[in-house]
This record gives C-alpha cells, structure tokens and sequence, in this order.
C-alpha cells in the first residue's frame, strides 16, 4: 500500500499557493483540487480509511469543458495559441517537469525556475541572432519554427514550474537548488563523575550543555530565500522575445514570398506602351 502511494512533494504548500493566487483561471483551479485529491488519498490510504466516491470532484479538463465564460474563451484561445508555437515543445516541456520532479527532494530541494526560463531565454536569444530567412518558405518559416522548440522545452518547463506552485517552497527562487547534505550529530555531553556534594541532581552547566543536544545546521547548509526579481524578468523577456521572434519571422516570410515572385517575372518581358 505505501509503495503505491504518490509521493508528497510539498503538495500542501503547493496547493495552497494555488488556489491563493490563481483569481479566474479554471485551469489553476482545477490544478489545485487535484492536488487536494492527491492530498487526500495519501490520509486515507494511511489512515487505512475506505475512500469516498462522491468525494474530491475537480472541474473537467479543458477540452472536455464548454467555455462559455469570458475567463474560459480566454484559457482556451492561450492554449491554442502556446499548441501552435510550441506543439512540440510544450510536450518535452512537460517531461522535463515530471524528469526533475523526480529529483525532489533528494537531490533537489526545490524546483530550479530561474534556471529553466533564463536557459529557454539564451537559446532563444541565440536563435534569433543567427535567424536568416533565406530563399524560400523553408528557411524562412519552418526552420526557425522547428529550431524554436529547443528554448520553448525549457520556458515551457519553468512556466509549468511556476503553474503547480513551486514558488511556495523554499529554494524554487535558486539558480540550482541542490539538496544541503546531512549534518551529522556532534554531541558534546559531559560524562565526569556526579558531584554527591552539589545542592541538585542537575547544574546550570548540565543544563546548558544538554541544550547542545540538538545539533544546530551550518550556516551553508540551511535554506536561503532568494528574490523572485530574476523570474518576472525572465517571464518579460520571453514574452517580447516570442513577439520579436513572430514578427521577425513574419517580414522573413514576406521577403521570402516577395523574391520568390520577382524571381518568376522574366527580366526580358516587354512594357506594355500606355495609350
């Protein structure tokens, strides 16, 4: 029974990030009940309690739902919009996620975001600088859009990061959160002969030295929380660089288009005179 428990990753923190922050969206809604599902299964199956099937409902997923609402219409419209950029990308975004979901908490104790976006950033960055729209439609759109799928992976992969509330743990806002190692215990009890003179069975030293007995972390090795400034600006520069990555594939497609054409018009075709 326990080793087909899901394990706890820091849902209840998780969860609870979710559905603090997520305002109008269905999509975060329902991402956090289903965390709240999982939540509850893990007491029930250790409690040895019989499940409920009437319990923990969650909103249908997004395709199977109708979107009538104007929150609904706009989910919809940024799903199709981020499946027809990225359909490749988004999907190895999403297995690089479960990948280092994998890690945690053994060696990770958090989820590296900052690490995941700035890297989908530098390859896009990468990407656009050496972009050239060549000769024809090839070059000039299906290139570029299928190159793009390496920088979408990994934006992909720290959105979804942010999406199932990482942000909540500590270390999400490290470069790389590696796991502190473990501190082993130094005791330092005082093991001399009983003084039979004293005015008490315990002294003030005894009792000092027994607050020693819990050891205390080194300063390297206790978590430290980091600003969320380098996220919101990764985010930024990925949103302007998928806009200056649309329209610079835009203008490619046009002059690709227009050599195209003026490539088909013979130079030696005569000028029709104007009457």
């Amino acid at each position: 029974m326990l080793s087909e428990m899901p394990s706890d990753r820091f849902d209840e923190i998780r969860r609870e990030w979710i559905a603090r922050h997520a305002g109008v969206s269905i999509i975060q809604k329902r991402r956090a009940e289903v965390l709240n599902r999982r939540i509850h299964d893990r007491h029930r199956r250790l409690a040895g309690a019989r499940p409920n099937p009437h319990d923990d409902n969650v909103i249908k997923p997004l395709p199977t739902r109708t979107a009538r609402s104007v929150e609904g219409r706009a989910e919809a419209a940024i799903v199709v919009v981020a499946a027809l950029l990225a359909p490749i990308g988004w999907p190895a975004g999403i297995m690089m996620y479960q990948r280092i979901l994998k890690l945690i908490p053994h060696r990770l104790r958090s989820y590296p975001v900052p690490a995941l976006l700035w890297a989908g950033v530098g390859l896009g960055a990468l990407t656009l600088c050496l972009y050239h729209h060549g000769a024809g439609l090839d070059t000039a759109l299906l290139t570029p859009w299928l190159v793009a799928q390496i920088p979408a992976t990994f934006i992909a992969a720290g959105v979804y990061g942010i999406l199932n509330g990482w942000l909540a743990v500590d270390g999400a806002t490290d470069w790389w959160p590696l796991t502190p190692p473990t501190v082993p215990a130094d005791l330092h009890y005082p093991m001399g002969p009983d003084d039979m003179t004293g005015p008490g069975i315990f002294s003030q030293h005894d009792l000092d030295a027994g607050e020693q007995l819990t050891p205390i972390a080194p300063e390297s090795a206790r978590p430290r929380t980091g600003s969320t400034a380098p996220i919101g600006v990764a985010l930024v520069v990925s949103a302007l660089g998928i806009i200056w990555a649309i329209v610079t594939v835009g203008l490619g497609v046009r002059d690709a288009v227009t050599d195209s054409i003026v490539q088909t018009i013979p130079a030696n075709t005569p000028a029709v005179a104007p009457w």
